[in-house]
């Protein structure tokens, strides 16, 4: 399914209340400055995938809703900068000090001193 403007929250919701599990979210970043998110849900052994894009780089978190969602949301904030509104977004796979979003700007601090790629 593909919907730019999808309502997460409640996608999140019907995929649980059905009994599906969150198997991961797949991010990439936009020529536009968006992102495309694409969640990844099994239900009963079909695998089921929803895309949309962010607006104004967020989307609402679903960890709520979905507990396995946090990891996730923390892994794609930190590599892209995704913001997911509603919860707090403690650093997870980048050093405290670095700024989030070490995907999307292309890997540009990879040529800085002590910068990774």
């Amino acid at each position: 399914m593909e919907d730019p403007g999808l309502d997460v929250e409640k996608m999140a919701l019907v995929m649980v209340e059905a009994g599906a599990r969150l198997v991961t979210v797949s991010a990439y970043s936009l020529d536009t400055g968006e992102f495309r998110l694409i969640y990844h849900w099994d239900l009963e052994g079909n695998l089921l995938n929803c895309a949309t894009l962010t607006r104004q780089g967020a989307l609402p978190a679903i960890v709520r809703i979905c507990p396995a969602a946090d990891w996730i949301e923390r892994e794609i904030h930190d590599y892209y900068a995704v913001n997911f509104a509603g919860r707090d977004l403690p650093t997870l796979v980048i050093n405290e000090q670095d700024t989030p979003g070490i995907f999307a700007h292309k890997f540009q601090r990879k040529n800085k001193p002590g910068g990774r790629a």
